[in-house]
């Protein structure tokens, strides 16, 4: 019966196709409601909208050491391009736009997996769990962050293209060195598939071509490599402290999608997430048990391997364990053993599951393939949208965290943010007169205006006021604060003083998967304000909430107050 059924849908194409179209439609709508122009809160948008004034009038040597200037280790030519092509032509850079041309990257990528499943010619259904795992939202950083989506998603796709060429066309070499040093000039990992390329070239026998990527490599590493300083600790491999969390982080690196949200993982979580990237990378050698002696074979030139998919599954997963290593290297000692799952790096785990199917679609027996892929199908599909299910709630919050910071940034003149970046409030509007983002929280009231004069609607006492650690805790426990126009609604506390206004994002958790489904509702009752008291100068704060709803705001008193002493 069960074979019945699959020989049943085995030749209904649309279906699969629709499949297919569901999560992409899925991740566009995650980027339609949630999209916003505004500066990520790390600042790195404003810094790299920076390259901007002066351009235009630099000669052509200033102009390539603007585009290569370190930032603060990574040669962003890329995306400085794409800034720079941006607002030559329509004379403003929407921080939208950005973002929407490295998201088409991302779905290039999937157009660079079908012509590569294309070559196994097989069924049209074994490639839909390939779009329901890589349209996932959980490098949801990357997805809504100009600079680090054009970095990150830019280097995937120049990275995918190059080993696309060298397995499928390993004749048309120029097409493969070409989007090579495009990615090492999109990231700072992109110059680490040169080696994977030559690799490439040896087991097919082509040594013309191992000579020429090599020199390529050279020639490019030199141009990369002048006057670069590292400005990070490397791991310190006398101290077993580093060494253990770099061992165990370079498997939870790998197995990082296990932990299925991007932040907030306890450690039981981030445990799992290692023993799944060690069972991932079990798995990819026990598919290769048999290919050994032909890929050995094949790197001493005495045949050549002729499973290109294998071929392109082995080289995709050499370069995230390249990744991998590297990350680990230059990161455990500032980012210790928990920064190895940041939101942003999670699309390499993505990507590992990639080319584990593409191997086990390469190597397994088609008998075998027919059985386990609907497990697979159901399993990708299973994973997407609990992966929507746990992130979509630190996406919104994360967009209304960059709201808050540029409110922050504008009405605080020694603003934390402002003073790491050396940048001064004249120097921050400048920039952001070229993106022209809203300042919602602004609207209908004067920041700058005194407590006293502060109009409130009404009284809103909040439920607790308290500290937490180095943070201060406002919450409001009452109300749903629905989102109705955009997810720049919510409610937003402030602390206001007569020298200082300071805003916290509406910070609101997800319901548990059950409870969404029985009850129809995402978002949780109440929400909270957090501000660290590193950010917050000494003073008496009063203490409001500006609930915006509809794209209106409405301030309440809450009566209540706040005294930061150091």
């Amino acid at each position: 019966m069960y074979l019945s059924f699959l020989d049943f849908v085995r030749n209904k194409s649309w279906l699969a196709s629709l499949l297919c179209v569901i999560p992409v439609l899925i991740y566009v709508w995650v980027f339609k409601v949630i999209a916003l122009n505004v500066n990520y809160v790390a600042f790195d948008d404003i810094m790299i909208l920076g390259i901007i004034p002066g351009f235009e009038h630099a000669t052509l040597g200033e102009k390539w050491k603007q585009l290569t200037t370190l930032f603060p280790e990574h040669r962003l030519v890329f995306s400085r391009s794409v800034i720079l092509l941006l607002h030559g032509f329509l004379g403003k850079v929407n921080l939208v736009w950005p973002m929407i041309i490295a998201n088409i990257c991302w779905g290039l990528c999937a157009f660079v997996f079908y012509r590569a499943f294309k070559r196994l010619k097989a069924n049209f259904w074994y490639f839909v769990p390939v779009m329901w795992l890589w349209f996932n939202i959980q490098s949801f950083e990357n997805i809504f962050w100009g600079v680090s989506s054009l970095c990150n998603f830019g280097v995937l796709l120049f990275i995918l293209s190059a080993l696309y060429f060298a397995v499928y066309h390993p004749e048309r070499i120029a097409y493969s060195l070409l989007f090579a040093v495009a990615a090492t000039f999109t990231y700072g990992n992109g110059l680490m598939v040169f080696p994977v390329i030559g690799f490439l070239y040896l087991l097919s026998g082509r040594r013309k071509e191992f000579v020429i990527t090599l020199l390529t490599a050279v020639t490019i590493a030199v141009i990369y490599f002048i006057d670069f300083t590292p400005i990070t600790q490397n791991l310190d491999f006398s101290n077993p402290k580093q060494v253990k969390e770099g061992f165990f982080g370079f498997f939870g690196f790998i197995g990082s999608i296990a932990t299925l949200r991007a932040y907030g993982a306890p450690p039981i979580v981030l445990s799992l997430a290692v023993g799944t990237g060690m069972l991932m990378i079990t798995t990819l050698l026990f598919l290769y048990r048999k290919q050994y002696l032909k890929l050995w074979d094949s790197l001493w030139l005495k045949s050549r391997y002729n499973n290109q998919t294998a071929l392109f599954a082995l080289s995709i997963a050499i370069f995230v364990g390249i990744t991998a290593l590297a990350l680990t290297y230059k990161r455990i000692p500032t980012d210790t053993f928990e920064g190895m799952f940041k939101g942003r790096y999670r699309m390499y785990s993505t990507l590992w599951c990639i080319a584990l199917y593409f191997a086990f679609l390469s190597v397994s027996k088609e008998r075998l393939k027919k059985w386990i892929s609907p497990a697979i199908l159901l399993a990708a599909v299973g994973l997407n949208l609990l992966i929507l299910q746990g992130n979509f709630a630190d996406a919104v919050n994360n967009r209304r965290a960059a709201i808050v910071q540029e409110f922050n940034a504008r009405y605080n003149a020694d603003w934390l943010g402002i003073r790491m970046f050396s940048m001064d409030q004249q120097h921050f509007e400048k920039i952001r007169s070229y993106y022209q983002s809203a300042d919602p929280i602004a609207e209908g009231w004067d920041p700058k205006i005194g407590s006293d004069s502060v109009v409130c609607d009404s009284l809103y006492r909040a439920d607790a006021v308290t500290k937490r650690g180095d943070h201060i805790v406002v919450s409001f426990e009452n109300d749903f604060f629905k989102s109705l126009k955009d997810y720049s609604d919510g409610a937003y506390v402030l602390l206001k003083s007569p020298g200082h206004v300071y805003a916290s994002p509406p910070n609101q958790f997800a319901v548990p998967f059950k409870t969404t489904i029985r009850r129809q509702m995402y978002f949780s009752k109440g929400a909270y304000g957090s501000f660290h008291v590193a950010t917050v100068e000494p003073g008496v704060y009063s203490i409001y909430l500006l609930v915006r709803r509809n794209g209106k705001n409405r301030i309440y008193c809450t009566g209540q107050t706040w005294e930061e002493k150091e």
